[in-house]
């Protein structure tokens, strides 16, 4: 992809990040700051991008759509910057949405799942598939495992009603009924009447959690524990934060997750953070590395001439796995299954 390492020109090329870096969610933004910065160091060791070096500014929207709106207005405004990696979430990627073609500015999320942000305009892009895709496959799972009667958790998070909506219908398409389905506030602390009501519901073969790194999923599931249910659990993409949070609540559970890092991704992220992989980290990284590719490849750093190339490319072999484009300037992928064992996320299926 790069020509052969040389040395930069001292002229540069901007890029800035809106990522969550405090506050819930974090743990993502953490994620993806430091998977930007590998691939940036990693690029400007080999002589930069078209003999330019690589500048990053981060900026903390805190997973809030305000704050996101003046992240990207600070960077297009003041910083110059034309280039952009994320929101990580999709309440401040659709908040920043409409901007993007306005300011002319390139946007990549390596973690927002719904198609409502890249499918709006030709400048944005997700390194991320789609959270509904995942729900799907979770429903066909958990029918293909014999359960026809399920209680259903999410909340009221865009994605996650994306995600619960989704497996909804394609678990009852299959023949399954959701008996029981909970949608409650994300700031809820107290699930002990929707728990009840699982508890006294008879005939449940299994529980479903489309809520993945909200607070309200470690509550929850302490709670079933506390009131000492015990039934097969599924759930889609759970970040270590959340597992941990569950203090032992969540072991055994089962999900479905597109957090897919090549081997020697994982070698080498860890050895420099000392740290596992996690949510977000791999997909920012590629995302990075697909606009270098694309600025290669164009030799410029042009905006138009950029995003035409991004959308272009059919097939990206990254350290995320291997990316197919949907035709929509977002990409989908194999996913895995990790079973949760004594709190650590252990692969089972690939």
């Amino acid at each position: 992809m790069f020509n052969k390492p040389k040395q930069a020109s001292g002229e540069i090329i901007k890029i800035g990040s809106i990522l969550i870096l405090t506050g819930e969610g974090a743990s993502w933004g953490e994620a993806a700051r430091n998977g930007i910065d590998l691939a940036v160091e990693e690029i400007n060791n080999r002589g930069g991008v078209n003999n330019k070096n690589l500048v990053v500014i981060h900026e903390d929207d805190e997973s809030d759509p305000k704050k996101a709106v003046s992240a990207f207005q600070k960077l297009t405004s003041a910083d110059k910057v034309r280039f952009i990696i994320g929101p990580n979430w999709s309440h401040t990627g659709l908040a920043v949405a409409p901007l993007a073609p306005e300011s002319r500015v390139v946007m990549i999320s390596p973690s927002l799942g719904v198609k409502e942000f890249n499918e709006s305009s030709q400048y944005l892009f997700n390194t991320w598939p789609h959270d509904e895709i995942l729900s799907r496959n979770l429903a066909e799972y958990v029918y293909n495992k014999g359960y026809r009667k399920v209680v259903l958790f999410g909340a009221q998070q865009v994605w996650v009603k994306d995600q619960t909506a989704a497996f909804k219908g394609k678990f009852e398409e299959l023949g399954g009924k959701v008996e029981l389905l909970f949608e409650p506030l994300i700031t809820d602390t107290d699930p002990r009447a929707n728990v009840l009501k699982l508890k006294n519901t008879p005939g449940i073969d299994a529980v479903i959690f489309t809520s993945d790194g909200q607070d309200i999923t470690a509550i929850t599931a302490k709670k079933i524990k506390e009131f000492g249910i015990k039934l097969p659990t599924y759930s889609i993409t759970l970040d270590r934060k959340i597992i941990s949070n569950c203090e032992g609540s969540c072991d055994g559970w089962l999900f479905l997750t597109f957090l897919t890092p090549t081997s020697e991704f994982e070698k080498k992220y860890k050895v420099k953070y000392s740290r596992e992989v996690e949510i977000g980290a791999d997909s920012a990284y590629d995302a990075i590395m697909i606009l270098a590719e694309a600025m290669e490849k164009t030799n410029s750093d042009d905006v138009e001439s950029v995003r035409n190339y991004l959308s272009s490319i059919k097939k990206y072999n990254g350290a995320s796995g291997t990316l197919v484009s949907d035709g929509k300037r977002a990409f989908t992928k194999d996913y895995i299954i990790k079973e949760i064992q004594n709190g650590q996320p252990v692969t089972i299926s690939q």
